[in-house]
């Protein structure tokens, strides 16, 4: 398998050590280790600070390693010193095929502490620990996950549990979110028959978790490999490298379908509903209302599969209590070393998914 430096082709989570140098035992280490004072902003900040750097479109060789300035924090917004970042698909997917700025700093799932407050934020207290995602959009400049320290919508945030660690925080962000966006966009009922393709991966099983909390039957498609696992979930399990996977689908009489494959897996599960059944994808992007409509299949307005702004508050905080209740955790797939010269194996985009729920 062909190497690569940097950040290339791998889902899990990479963490911040020392603030000066970038090493450790697991994932990406800058775990920045600074004692933090009370009061708007920690005792000493610094003004610079590392950060993997995307240079352009392309592969892995335009990510640096690069000193740059730390942003200070606007109104509404909070420094955030990392402790982990998650490393999604999304971000290497804008990186290779061109999508987005060619100039940033990557990741959207974060875990830290709060470094500084900028006006206006009395949610949150400096030193505490949170987790969510980065709002780039909202913040704007070269501002991202993988780095020191970010700057981040402070109603983006919520507490951090203690029984999890900053590794399982920094997982429990964009796709998580997502599975229980789904759930939520198709009112999954107690009793229902709900199928989920991918039922292992990140939206997958955040998506099995939640509509098993709401009663409901979860069969899903998965590798073998998964089977322990989604049987302690207590998800019914379909091995999709059998022939007959869909006729076992279908037998299963599903009256809800999460698809998180897409392609010719999205088009055979959406034809396996009844008139009246509820589908949404989170990876292909062709199944209008009005497309659904016409099959007699209801699908959410907007769909799941276009990008969306952070989940709200109320979602990242009911995902945050379930956390704390020792509900939900995360298996991360990899972590990574930070290093500048550090060095990882690239896997194929299809055998990769960000770190997952776990009962």
């Amino acid at each position: 398998m062909q190497e690569e430096n940097g950040l290339g082709r791998r889902c899990g989570l990479w963490h911040g050590h020392r603030a000066a140098s970038w090493s450790g035992a697991v994932a990406g280490v800058l775990l920045a280790g600074m004692a933090l004072a009370s009061g708007r902003a920690s005792a000493a900040l610094p003004t610079t600070q590392q950060a993997i750097v995307q240079t352009g479109h392309g592969g892995p060789e335009v990510l640096q390693l690069r000193s740059i300035p730390v942003l200070a924090p606007g109104n509404g917004h909070v420094l955030l010193q990392v402790q982990a970042a998650a490393i999604n698909p999304v971000d290497w997917h804008f990186r290779e095929t061109g999508k987005g700025d060619a100039s940033l700093i990557p990741g959207y799932d974060v875990a830290g502490r709060v470094a500084a407050l900028g006006a206006g934020v009395s949610s949150l207290q400096v030193g505490e620990a949170v987790f969510g995602v980065t709002g780039r959009d909202e913040v704007g400049g070269l501002n991202g996950a993988y780095a020191q320290y970010v700057v981040v919508p402070a109603d983006f945030l919520v507490a951090k549990p203690a029984n999890i660690s900053f590794e399982e925080a920094a997982g429990l962000g964009t796709a998580t979110l997502a599975g229980i966006r789904v759930v939520d966009q198709l009112h999954v009922q107690p009793g229902e028959r709900v199928l989920i393709t991918g039922v292992a991966g990140g939206v997958g099983s955040a998506a099995a978790q939640t509509a098993l909390a709401r009663g409901a039957r979860v069969i899903g498609t998965a590798s073998p490999r998964h089977a322990d696992y989604l049987h302690q979930l207590g998800v019914q399990f379909i091995d999709y490298a059998q022939s007959d996977w869909a006729a076992r689908a279908r037998a299963a009489m599903p009256q809800v379908v999460i698809d998180t494959v897409g392609a010719d897996t999205a088009a055979s599960v959406f034809g396996l509903l009844a008139r009246g059944g509820r589908f949404v994808s989170v990876a292909a992007h062709d199944y209008t209302p009005e497309k659904c409509r016409a099959s007699g299949v209801i699908c959410p307005r907007g769909g799941a599969a276009r990008r969306q702004r952070p989940a709200p508050g109320a979602r990242r905080s009911r995902l945050s209590a379930g956390a704390g209740r020792g509900g939900t955790g995360v298996q991360p797939r990899g972590a990574y070393r930070g290093e500048g010269r550090a060095r990882h194996r690239q896997r194929g985009r299809r055998t990769l998914k960000p770190g997952r729920w776990l009962r």
